[in-house]
């Protein structure tokens, strides 16, 4: 029962690591047989052949039991069979007296763990150690081999901690500067890594880990000279492989693409799956670099179907939606941005990938970008994204729904500027359609920023100007839109509609004419003024603005034909001579009223010349 509850306890651990330095030289008492010393010193001659033979055809005594089991350990560590060691291990530590070689088996049994990359057991057993003899001169030798089984599992931070409580040894402070590089804390890593390669570099020959990581390091950092001198050095094939991967990103960063390639390509050779699965996503950005799409789209590919999930899997979905999206595939990128969304904490990069999407579609493609908005617009709304909702939002104006379910959450959850632009903008809607009750609450929403609002006064007077001519206050109406400060057609078109609404047309009119002369603006808003200049008798300013119009024709070809006509029929009536006959031909062609009229009044101005003459 002992037996397994001893083991049980043992199995239960985490961790990740390298090798701890060789074992210290074991004590042996001075009670055991020569049996044992002699097997011991096959061991320690590196024969554990000779020593098992001794070994095997021995029967210890129960006082000999520990040293005996321990010896075995030895033996079968030497031949590289951990596991029979480690039951011998646990069989040393169960016979043992109390005392440091109780304490150095279970230590050791600890690094045998560590050794067979059983990295979760050989952390439980360190850490079982630690807590048992925690006076024990081995405790920074513990320590470092619980940083290295923690480093192993990926846990960086517990590494760190355990290495900074194994002393100032060189594998200490190098394996600390390890963790810290791999977690990318590179300046930290670096000033550890710098001294202690003036201190002691020859650590490094035995470390081709740490040698690779200092390359790296230094890559990071931008010391690309130096640092493709430890990536060179490196021998090892598991870390080649990444040396390799480590200086190709460097020539890339030099521009020498294609011999970045070769080294990704030699990266691929690893054994190692995530490696070649970064590898292949490295190739397809240098392919990509390099115009050659269809290569990096290839890889991206591969990577989608041979290397499913982790962080260089959405990395490779995210940059093959972009290169569809560049292609002018967009229905095929965002079925892949969707893969990176639908999920419990969706995938920020994607969702900007769908933000550059919509307000690319949004200037070319008006019934595309509504139904786009529509498929995957959910994931947008999110406050740090008001200024594109802004931008989303004018792009539904004449949407219906759409629009004002965008510009009701952003009133709601937008950033503060975003809330006030989408109560302006509603209060415009409703405006527009006649609903100033509406419009008027979402105005008095805004009025309480005053900040806002002093930035933007012009804005809030032209809904103010809509609303009052909602409300027939045509006097108020003309006010607000004579207060604006920087003027705009859409201004003027608003005061067409009030021109001799008001008592102060003059004033109206001034306004008017100012802004006509200095925006320019569709014909209507030159025949408005024209005619409203002719009402009050002021019949040369009319006919100037009549001739205006007229003279822009040639250069503004969407002018209506109704509105030349009419132009040209004023003309004839305010004009006299060739000017006034020249207008009524151009009118005449036609079957309108108008056209008819100008016959008229050419044949009566033809009778007239004639009988002129006469008499």
């Amino acid at each position: 029962m002992i037996k397994i509850l001893v083991f049980t306890i043992l199995l239960l651990i985490p961790t990740h690591v390298e090798p701890v330095e060789n074992i210290l030289p074991v004590q042996v008492d001075t009670d055991k047989s020569l049996h044992i010393k002699k097997a011991m010193e096959f061991i320690s001659s590196n024969r554990p052949a000779e020593a098992m033979q001794i070994l095997s055809g021995y029967k210890p005594s129960t006082s000999e039991l520990s040293s005996y089991h321990y010896a075995y350990a030895k033996a079968n560590e030497l031949s590289d069979k951990q596991h029979d060691s480690i039951e011998h291990f646990r069989l040393a530590y169960i016979y043992s007296q109390q005392g440091e070689m109780k304490e150095l088996i279970l230590l050791e049994r600890a690094e045998a763990y560590l050794k067979m990359g059983c990295y979760s057991e050989s952390v439980m057993s360190f850490r079982i150690f630690l807590k048992n003899f925690p006076d024990s001169r081995y405790v920074p030798r513990a320590y470092l081999g619980l940083g290295d089984s923690l480093y192993k599992l990926g846990f960086f931070n517990e590494a760190i901690v355990s290495y900074g409580k194994a002393g100032n040894s060189s594998p200490a402070l190098y394996r600390k500067a390890n963790a810290l590089q791999s977690m990318g804390r590179i300046k930290e890593a670096y000033n550890i890594y710098m001294p202690m390669i003036g201190r002691d570099s020859g650590y490094l020959k035995s470390s081709e880990d740490t040698l690779y990581n200092i390359g790296e390091n230094l890559r990071q950092v931008g010391k690309f000279s130096d640092a493709k001198g430890y990536l060179n050095s490196i021998k090892t094939s598991s870390f080649k492989h990444r040396a390799d991967m480590s200086l190709g990103l460097i020539v890339m960063e030099e521009a020498k693409i294609d011999v970045a390639i070769k080294y990704f390509n030699l990266a691929l050779q690893s054994s190692d799956r995530q490696l070649r699965r970064r590898a292949l996503l490295y190739l397809a950005s240098a392919y990509a670099k390099s115009g050659r799409q269809d290569l990096a789209q290839s890889r991206l590919l591969e990577i989608r179907n041979e290397y499913p999930y982790g962080k260089d899997y959405d990395a490779a979905i995210l940059m093959l939606s972009q290169l569809y999206r560049k292609g002018g595939k967009v229905n095929q990128a965002i079925s892949l941005l969707k893969e990176l969304v639908l999920r419990r904490s969706p995938d920020r990069s994607a969702i900007d990938e769908f933000e550059a999407i919509i307000l690319e579609t949004k200037d070319r493609d008006a019934e595309g970008f509504l139904k786009l908005w529509g498929a995957v617009g959910y994931w947008l709304l999110e406050p740090s994204r008001s200024q594109s909702l802004l931008k989303i939002a004018k792009g539904l104006r004449h949407s219906g729904k759409p629009f004002l379910d965008v510009c009701i959450w952003l009133s709601k959850y937008g950033s503060d500027d975003a809330k006030a632009q989408s109560r302006l903008s509603l209060a415009e809607f409703y405006a527009d359609i006649g609903d100033a009750a509406s419009a008027a609450r979402y105005l008095l929403g805004i009025e309480s920023l005053r900040h806002w609002i002093k930035s933007n006064n012009d804005d809030v007077l032209r809904i103010k100007a809509k609303i009052h001519l909602v409300d027939t206050k045509y006097e108020k109406a003309a006010e607000s839109i004579l207060s604006i400060k920087d003027v705009k057609q859409e201004d003027i078109v608003l005061l067409s509609d009030l021109l001799g609404l008001t008592n102060n047309t003059r004033k109206a009119l001034d306004f008017y004419e100012k802004a006509l002369n200095r925006l320019g603006g569709p014909s209507r808003l030159y025949i408005r003024l024209a005619d409203t200049l002719y009402e009050m008798g002021k019949k040369s300013d009319a006919l100037k603005y009549y001739r205006t119009l007229i003279s822009i024709q040639p250069t503004a070809p969407r002018i209506a034909d109704d509105d030349i006509k009419w132009a040209l029929y004023r003309i004839s009536m305010l004009s006299q001579g060739k000017e006034s006959v020249d207008a009524l031909k151009r009118i005449q062609k036609g079957n309108d009223i108008l056209s008819r009229f100008s016959s008229v009044r050419l044949k009566e101005s033809d009778l007239s010349e004639r009988m002129g003459r006469v008499f």
